[in-house]
């Protein structure tokens, strides 16, 4: 049986995502001249006239528009064209690179990919004119180039183009993962004193810290957290549910996390502070707000408000190179230590892996291998002093809770002796 809509209403198929039109970076030289070569180029990654904006990302774009005006910039000034370049160049450039110390190894070959894409582009483009080449029994063409693919844990290779100019740049070595320590973590909450007297601002900062350590969210994740979350957390002595993940394999999953009753106590009392202050916060939901407007605060304010909060610091040396991002180290190394220790009480089989997993679980961390390098932080003896207070902690908690709850004929006084006597005797 067919049924005809005569007048039907389509517009749900389109897409939504964008209120607005995303933003499209546009080049041109030092003269004012439009870059033609180089704006197809962007437009063309970008997804084209119909799918800009969708894949890829539109900071990666603008990261490609970035790399192609610093490489428009040397050409230029070298009185050439994008049709000009040859291997030559790119010889040239590369040394330029090195010798300003700008960019370590890893981003020059990073910039050099990014420019034979482009140079391929424009061959496509020009097909009458012999740019570049792959194929190494081509003659004639002004630049050489190699095709190769990127494997790892991909189910389709990633294809991208390299040159020899490139092939003696080493990668420059990462710094190797870290989490942030007892002492630093003190000093991080004491930074903000130094920088503010103002009570409010003092209360976002722990409020922010706290998240971040408990969480083991990203920037981006940890201030987009609902308030509404924090305020149910507290009333039903639940989890802190609907926290977002906004990049990797899980981006648009929402997690859940329980945070020590005495943490969320904290955070949930600057969140009522904040919707006292500002009652029409409870309308975005949002924990982190400017004090004046109630607003929330763009993420940009973040990388700023840290590094100004740090640097005013006393303690500016020992928290050098401690980033909201060593926060999330401590959370997941602490996260793979408890399930291996915890593990390792019950089975001796596949203690790693089962650990692992559980962890991935638990955070939604996509990959095995990036996890996989917190197991060797977890024998660092700050984490292992931290699993062996927890249980007592535990314990501790309640004995406390059944000196409270006695019904002896002891006063007060001599309950609240009882419980001093009994921290200085566990936690000297």
């Amino acid at each position: 049986m067919i049924h005809v809509a005569k007048a039907p209403r389509l517009d749900f198929l389109f897409n939504h995502g964008h209120t607005t039109p995303p933003p499209l970076p546009i080049l041109f030289d030092s003269r004012g001249n439009f870059c033609w070569e180089l704006n197809s180029y962007l437009t063309s990654i970008g997804g084209g006239a119909n799918s800009y904006g969708v894949r890829p990302a539109i900071k990666t774009v603008f990261s490609h528009a970035d790399t192609l005006n610093v490489f428009q910039e040397y050409i230029e000034r070298n009185k050439l064209t994008i049709l000009d370049v040859t291997d030559e160049t790119l010889y040239d450039f590369v040394k330029h690179k090195k010798h300003s110390r700008t960019a370590n190894s890893t981003t020059i070959k990073k910039i050099v990919r990014r420019i034979l894409a482009l140079l391929e582009h424009t061959q496509k483009e020009n097909k009458f004119h012999n740019l570049l080449t792959t194929d190494p029994s081509a003659h004639d063409f002004q630049i050489n180039a190699t095709e190769n693919f990127y494997r790892l844990n991909r189910r389709t290779p990633l294809r991208f183009l390299t040159h020899p100019c490139i092939d003696e740049l080493r990668d420059t070595p990462t710094e190797p993962t870290s989490f942030i320590r007892n002492n630093e973590l003190n000093a991080w909450h004491e930074a903000i004193h130094d920088y503010t007297p103002n009570q409010y601002l003092i209360d976002r900062w722990y409020v922010l810290a706290t998240l971040l350590e408990h969480t083991g969210s990203r920037i981006e994740e940890t201030i987009n957290i609902p308030a509404s979350s924090i305020i149910n957390a507290y009333k039903n002595n639940g989890p802190v549910i609907n926290i977002p993940v906004l990049k990797g394999k899980y981006k648009g999953c929402l997690r859940q996390v329980l945070i020590p009753r005495t943490e969320l106590q904290e955070i949930y009392k600057f969140v009522l502070l904040t919707r006292s202050n500002h009652p029409h916060s409870e309308l975005h939901d949002r924990i982190f707000v400017s004090e004046n407007t109630g607003y929330p605060l763009a993420r940009s304010t973040f990388n700023s408000y840290y590094n100004v909060v740090i640097k005013a610091s006393r303690h500016a040396e020992l928290l050098k190179g401690i980033s909201y991002h060593n926060f999330r180290h401590r959370y997941f190394t602490i996260l793979v230590a408890k399930n291996i220790s915890t593990l390792s009480k019950i089975s001796k089989a596949n203690i790693l892996d089962v650990a692992m997993a559980i962890a991935r679980k638990d955070s939604y961390h996509a990959s095995k291998s990036t996890l996989s390098t917190y197991i060797h932080l977890t024998q660092d003896a700050e984490i292992q002093d931290f699993l062996k207070a927890e249980p007592n902690a535990s314990t501790t908690l309640q004995t406390i809770q059944s000196i409270v709850d006695a019904t002896d004929d002891r006063s007060s006084d001599e309950k609240l002796a009882a419980i001093t006597a009994l921290i200085k005797a566990k936690f000297p």
